[in-house]
């Protein structure tokens, strides 16, 4: 359980690359007029397996669809930067076992397995964790600056981890540089309010077929 919650918390890249935390340097900083009109804009995004829908910035291109389609990855463009390094949110369902005793797991429990360092990161620092309510349900949100190997600070992660029905837990975590994070939390509280399911649209029932009515040739021995 630990590895695939970790995964989601680090917002493990598509397949077909290796997610690398982007330098603070890597982009040009865009104005605030800029970022606040491109957190107004946005569109709904789904991951239709479960009908979990978020809202995301309309500007940001959808990369794919991750852990066996219970997720997807969307990312906001920088031209002539490998995609791999832009600003990423991760949009996930995670179908969580329960403990030994049976009981669901706590987002508490979550949470800590989520800090455990893991992956290319060899520690975690805790900046931020609240608890609250989203859309009427339980959450906790929390905030991380990670370090790699030599102490220096990778990336930050904001995940928020929302108890959903049947054992899953909704997963909705931006990943970007250390630098690009006051810029980008308006982004992160817009999507992580406007998560809903979405039921499945009903199928529409099938018209009996009028018999046929024989021919007059038909009838005839």
């Amino acid at each position: 359980m630990r590895a695939l919650i970790a995964a989601v918390f680090l917002c493990a890249s598509l397949a077909t690359a290796a997610a690398q935390p982007a330098s603070p340097s890597s982009s040009a900083p865009r104005s605030t007029a800029a970022a606040r009109k491109a957190t107004a804009a946005g569109r709904s995004e789904c991951v239709l397996s479960v009908g979990l829908c978020v809202i995301v910035p309309a500007s940001w291109q959808r990369l794919g669809d991750v852990f066996d389609d219970l997720g997807f990855v969307v990312a906001e463009p920088h031209p002539g930067i490998d995609t791999a390094s832009w600003p990423q949110l991760t949009i996930a369902a995670i179908d969580v076992p329960p403990q030994k005793n049976g009981n669901a797991a706590s987002l508490d429990s979550l949470v800590e397995i989520v800090l455990a360092p893991d992956g290319s990161f060899t520690s975690v620092e805790t900046l931020q964790r609240t608890h609250l309510i989203l859309n009427g349900s339980n959450a906790e949100i929390v905030r991380v600056l990670l370090h790699d190997e030599a102490g220096n600070a990778g990336a930050t992660e904001a995940i928020a981890l929302i108890e959903g029905d049947d054992g899953l837990v909704y997963s909705i975590a931006l990943r970007c540089a250390p630098g690009e994070f006051t810029r980008l939390e308006a982004v992160f509280q817009k999507t992580i309010r406007s998560w809903r399911i979405k039921p499945p649209a009903p199928q529409s029932a099938k018209q009996p077929t009028a018999p046929t009515k024989p021919t007059q040739d038909s009838t005839k021995k």
